[in-house]
């Protein structure tokens, strides 16, 4: 399987490893960043909040009100962009893509003039670099490539930049150490780049440190340790922690999604069938529904129940995947999935 493949079948291209070629500067003094102001800080955290029951409305609102309140500061419009990548990507969608562009710009004007006048100003720089992180997290998710690096590029670029002069907002953390451990575990599958560093313990304890003392990512920190628990094959971690972030958040899909899968790599098979069965109802039940999670959740189930031998229930999924009517851009997107379920049936038919 190619890296590409890989990737693909994934879905999950993380925020920062667009950078892959850049290299880290570490802070030698730590300079203090003066707190944001606390009905600031309250909208944001009640937004992110919402997102994660999957809120979105009220998510939005809240972050509404920061623009209502400071419409000259980039946080506003930050985070009315992380409400709209938000639901895109529980949705699988992009119907929300022009507003969610036109936040990331607004916030990153903002964040320009702030620094024009102030070029040390960490929240604005923050929220620059965050900005162009999630364009190029949303690109690299629609497969348009060379956008995804550039953005990425930018956006990591400004986290580093902020570690070096000694930040002390501790979410850079959570660019940096994505970016540290999918450049080390990306790069040892290139045999044309010799004598990388291996970071990918360093990223980790970035991403935990995050987790404990971040303000705004402590949430999607997590979300990304699950994934990598599983690129380095430690499903029971990865379960550890989908378990525990499904609890603080029992309405958040994506820590379903996580539980499922590290099921299925402890051979858990008969309670991956149950997750991914839970997945399927929940998303066949949307409104919004563009059948790209559907998929997903039958190639699950196929996967889980070919490995229990209940091959005439794997094909009846298969087929069922094959039954969507998928735009041509979920259809792309969906080609390695389909790949594999293509391989999967001739395997179980030949042992039918």
């Amino acid at each position: 399987m190619t890296l590409k493949q890989k990737l693909k079948r994934k879905n999950k291209v993380p925020a920062l490893l667009c950078a892959l070629f850049m290299p880290l500067a570490f802070a030698l003094n730590a300079r203090a960043a003066q707190p944001l102001p606390q009905d600031m800080h309250e909208w944001a955290v009640r937004s992110i909040d919402l997102v994660f029951r999957e809120n979105y409305r009220q998510a939005e609102e809240e972050a509404r009100k920061i623009v209502r309140a400071y419409p000259d500061h980039p946080a506003g419009y930050f985070f009315l962009a992380a409400v709209a990548e938000a639901w895109m990507h529980r949705f699988q969608s992009t119907r929300r893509e022009a507003e969610f562009y036109r936040f990331c710009d607004q916030a990153i004007e903002r964040a320009e003039r702030i620094l024009a006048a102030n070029p040390r100003d960490d929240w604005a720089r923050f929220f620059l670099g965050g900005a162009d992180g999630y364009k190029g997290t949303y690109e690299a998710r629609h497969e348009r490539y060379i956008t995804a690096f550039r953005f990425g590029w930018k956006g990591v670029s400004v986290f580093l930049r902020m570690a070096s002069d000694g930040s002390t907002i501790p979410d850079i953390n959570f660019g940096i150490g994505t970016y540290e451990y999918w450049r080390s575990a990306l790069t040892r599958m290139l045999w044309w780049m010799p004598g990388v560093p291996d970071n990918r313990a360093s990223g980790i304890q970035k991403l935990r440190d995050v987790m404990a003392n971040g303000l705004y990512t402590r949430t999607a920190a997590g979300m990304v340790l699950i994934d990598i628990f599983m690129n380095e094959n430690r499903p029971q971690d990865a379960l550890n922690l989908s378990d525990r972030l499904a609890q603080q958040h029992p309405r958040a899909l994506v820590f379903q999604w996580g539980r499922a899968a590290a099921l299925h790599g402890l051979n858990r098979h008969e309670e991956a069938v149950t997750v991914y069965g839970q997945i399927l109802a929940k998303v066949e039940a949307d409104a919004n529904n563009t059948f790209f999670n559907s998929v997903q959740a039958r190639m699950g189930l196929a996967r889980s129940l070919a490995a229990l031998g209940k091959n005439a229930e794997a094909l009846e999924h298969i087929t069922a995947m094959n039954n969507y009517n998928l735009t041509r851009d979920i259809r792309k997107r969906l080609d390695s999935v389909f790949s594999e379920a293509n391989t999967l049936r001739r395997r179980l038919e030949r042992a039918s």
